[in-house]
Parts: structure tokens; sequence; C-alpha cells
């Protein structure tokens, strides 16, 4: 799977403590193989969201895609719960 990513994306993403960052790019890494990994816990969206990805960052962390076609993804956003779904 192709993975895209927004501007807010990267700016946010930028901001992590070098911890989250290496979990993120693993974690992506995960996601490009296999969005359906047990260990992203990955689900649809619904709502405002409708259409939209989650998968876990960890406990309190999540990233947030959309999919542009059966090839592409594109990630929009990362951070807290609170953060990601307002």
């Amino acid at each position: 799977m192709k993975i895209e990513y927004t501007t807010r994306f990267l700016r946010k993403a930028k901001k992590l403590q070098i911890n989250d960052q290496r979990k993120l790019s693993e974690r992506i890494e995960w996601f490009s193989k296999n969005m359906s990994d047990p260990r992203l816990k990955t689900h649809v969206l619904s709502g405002k969201f409708s259409g939209y990805y989650s998968f876990s960052l960890d406990y309190s962390k999540r990233v947030v895609g959309r999919k542009i076609d059966t090839d592409t993804i594109t990630l929009i956003d990362v951070g807290s719960h609170d953060e990601v779904y307002r």
C-alpha cells in the first residue's frame, strides 16, 4: 500500500517526542504491509469521520487516514484521541 501524508500530519509528527516518532515510523511500516495487523487496532470511523481509518500509535495516541483508492491512503492527523477526533 502506498502511504501519502498531509502537511498537517507531517507537522504534528515532527512535534512528537523522539520515542513516539520511532513508534510512528514502525506503525506506518506495519500499516503499509497489512492495514489489518491486529497490533494496530485499525478500525473504520463513522459519523463526521465516515470513510476514515484510525490505528493506534500507543494507548493514548491515534493516527487517522483516508483511503484514496485500493492502493493509496493519506495520513491526515496524529495525536491524542481528543486532538484527532475534534
